[in-house]
């Protein structure tokens, strides 16, 4: 991901969106349940269903362009910290949007 970053970090016109787990079950609620972060800290399940609305959702919110962002997506329920030593809540999170292009409204360019 290093090389990635670094041969994107040129144009700063990138979406990197990094899903959990895929789940075998649909989505129910679409984007109400989806929570987008950065910092990778926490990660979750998502289903394809979802994963596909976020990638569509980033590539059509005007938030994203020329910023370069990385992000993780998850559904909410399936939270879980990478790390035992990590919280739960890393002040990143953007949730409860309701469309997936609204998940993207707040996000912040990569550091």
């Amino acid at each position: 991901e290093d090389q990635t970053r670094s041969i994107l970090s040129k144009s700063k016109n990138y979406v990197i969106v990094r899903p959990g787990p895929l789940l075998g079950v649909k989505s129910k609620n679409g984007s109400l349940d989806i929570e987008v972060n950065q910092g990778d800290t926490i990660g979750g399940g998502i289903s394809r269903d979802e994963l596909a609305g976020v990638v569509v959702g980033a590539l059509v919110n005007p938030n994203t362009t020329k910023k370069g962002i990385t992000v993780e997506v998850y559904r909410t329920s399936t939270r879980t910290k990478l790390q035992p030593e990590f919280e739960l809540q890393s002040g990143n999170e953007v949730t409860g949007s309701t469309t997936y292009a609204g998940l993207f409204d707040t996000i912040k360019a990569a550091s």
